[in-house]
């Protein structure tokens, strides 16, 4: 069971992966629409598959008694979301596909990533 949970964790992290690198590609197989901001919401779309699959891949693989992390592992994959999340939203408004009322958003993605992370660090 185990196995096939890593298995579906990495095939959903690699095609998350592959929205990233090709939206129009993957937009043109489904024979949807390319015109913008259609692909750039692909690639956050594909971000978000790439982080909740390496999440199932990383959550799924058994665990010894040394590595009994896995509360922690939920935390690192959640902050590496609103590290993307934070980077996709800036990187809209910068690129003028979302107004300036997203940077408030984007605070909020990168200030919930600093607090996650200062979680990881005080709980070692």
């Amino acid at each position: 069971m185990h196995c096939a949970a890593v298995a579906i964790g990495g095939a959903t992290a690699v095609s998350g992966l592959g929205l990233i690198a090709a939206p129009s590609l993957v937009l043109r197989i489904l024979g949807a629409g390319r015109a913008e901001p259609t692909p750039f919401l692909f690639r956050i779309i594909g971000m978000f598959m790439a982080v909740s699959g390496g999440l199932l891949a990383d959550g799924a693989r058994p665990r010894s008694p040394a590595r009994a992390d896995t509360g922690r592992v939920a935390l690192r994959w959640a902050m590496v979301a609103k590290i993307g999340a934070a980077i996709a939203v800036g990187y809209g408004v910068q690129s003028k596909r979302f107004g300036k009322q997203g940077l408030a958003l984007a605070a909020f993605d990168a200030s919930a990533a600093a607090l996650i992370g200062a979680v990881l660090l005080t709980e070692r």
